[in-house]
C-alpha cells in the first residue's frame, strides 16, 4: 500500500516537472476539468516562458498530449521491466538475472537499427513520422524474434536454465554484430540517433503507446503475479518442483513468453533501460523478503517509482529545454546498487 501511494505521490508530482513547468495549482483544475467536475478552465496561476504569456488552452495541450503520456508510460514500462526481471531472477534462480537476460534488447537494437539506416541503399528515404512508427513495430518484432528462438530451444526436455541463457548471450553476440554491419552502410546518420535510442527515453510517448503497453501489463503481468506460488517452489530446485507437481519445462516456457512479451513491448516503446529491471526486485527483497507472490507485485510497483523518479532527473537536471537520456539515470543509479550487492555477496560467500 505504501509503494502504490508513494507511486501515486510521485507521478502527480511529476506532472510539473518539463520543459514547460506548469504550476500544480493549474495542472489540478485543468485535470478537474477534463474530468468534468468543474464547468470552466480558468487556470489561477499566470504562467510565463521567455517573456510570453502561455494560455490555460496551450497549458492543457501540453499536459495531455505531452506531459501526461510520458509520465504514464514512464510508469508503464517501469512496471513491465521490473515484473520481467523479477520473474526472470526467479526462474533461472539467478540474482543477476534481468529482463534482457535472453538476448531481448539486442534484437530490438538491431530492429531499430534497420530503421535508422533509412534504406537509403535501396534508394528509400523515410520521413520522420514513418519512422516513428516502424522503430517501435522492428523493435518489437527484432525483441520477439530473439524471444521466440530462445522459447524454441526451451522446447527440448534436455534444455537446461544454463542452456537458455547461453543461448541468449549467443543471440545477443550475433545481433550485435549484425547490428553493426548494418550501421556500417550509413554510420554518420545512424550512429547518433541509435545511440540515443539505446539510451531510452520518452519524448515520443503518445497516448496509443500507454493504450497499446497497459493493456499487455494488464494481461500479462497479471498472469505472471498469478504464477508467484509456482516460482516460489521452483526455488527449492528443478528436479523438487517436478516432484512438487510443477511441470518444469512447460511452466519455464510459460514464463519466459510473459516475460519476452513485457519486455519486447516495453522496449519498443522506451529504448533500451537498463538496471530497473534488475534493481528493482532486489529493493523488494530487503523490504517484504523473498516470497514471489508479493515480490512480483512489489518489484512493479518499485520499477514504475523508479523510472518516473528518473525520467524526471532526466527533464530538469539539464535544464534549458534539454532532456538527458534516461537511461544514463538509471545507470548511475543502477551501476552502484549492483556493486554494493556484488560486494554483499562476496562478504556473505566469505563469512559462510
Amino acid at each position: 500500500m505504501l509503494l502504490a501511494l508513494a507511486l501515486l505521490g510521485v507521478s502527480v508530482l511529476s506532472l510539473a516537472v518539463g520543459t514547460v513547468e506548469i504550476p500544480p495549482a493549474n495542472i489540478a483544475l485543468l485535470v478537474a476539468h477534463r474530468l468534468g467536475l468543474v464547468a470552466a478552465a480558468r487556470c489561477p496561476v499566470p504562467l510565463v516562458v521567455d517573456g510570453n504569456h502561455v494560455s490555460c488552452a496551450i497549458q492543457a495541450e501540453i499536459l495531455f498530449l505531452n506531459v501526461l503520456p510520458v509520465v504514464l508510460l514512464s510508469v508503464l514500462v517501469g512496471a513491465a521491466l521490473a515484473l520481467s526481471g523479477a520473474t526472470m531472477q526467479g526462474l533461472f534462480r539467478n540474482p543477476l538475472a534481468d529482463p534482457y537476460l535472453l538476448g531481448i534488447s539486442s534484437g530490438a537494437a538491431l530492429g531499430a537499427a534497420l530503421v535508422f539506416v533509412n534504406a537509403s541503399f535501396l534508394g528509400v528515404t523515410l520521413l520522420a513520422s514513418q519512422q516513428d512508427v516502424l522503430v517501435p513495430v522492428l523493435a518489437f518484432v527484432g525483441a520477439m524474434g530473439t524471444g521466440l528462438v530462445v522459447l524454441v530451444a526451451s522446447r527440448s526436455r534436455w534444455a537446461t536454465a544454463e542452456t537458455l541463457i547461453l543461448t541468449g548471450v549467443a543471440l545477443a553476440a550475433i545481433f550485435g554484430d549484425l547490428m553493426v554491419l548494418v550501421i556500417s552502410f550509413r554510420p554518420l546518420a545512424v550512429a547518433l540517433p541509435l545511440t540515443f535510442w539505446l539510451l531510452g527515453g520518452f519524448e515520443a510517448a503518445t497516448w496509443d503507446q500507454v493504450g497499446i503497453l497497459a493493456a499487455v501489463l494488464v494481461v500479462g503481468g497479471g498472469a505472471l503475479v498469478l504464477h508467484g506460488r509456482v516460482l516460489n517452489v521452483m526455488q527449492m530446485g528443478e528436479e523438487t518442483a517436478a516432484g512438487l507437481g510443477v511441470s518444469v519445462v512447460a511452466m519455464r516456457r510459460r514464463l519466459i513468453l510473459l516475460s519476452v512479451v513485457l519486455t519486447a513491448t516495453a522496449v519498443a516503446f522506451s529504448g533500451v533501460i537498463g538496471f530497473v529491471g534488475l534493481v528493482s526486485p532486489h529493493i523488494v527483497r530487503r523490504l517484504h523478503g523473498p516470497n514471489y507472490q508479493s515480490l512480483l507485485l512489489g518489484s512493479a510497483l518499485v520499477g514504475a517509482l523508479l523510472l518516473v523518479i528518473a525520467n524526471d532527473v532526466a527533464t530538469s537536471v539539464l535544464g534549458g529545454g534539454g532532456i538527458l537520456p534516461v537511461g544514463v539515470v538509471t545507470g548511475v543509479m543502477g551501476g552502484p546498487f549492483i556493486l554494493w550487492l556484488l560486494y554483499r555477496r562476496r562478504r556473505l560467500r566469505s563469512a559462510g
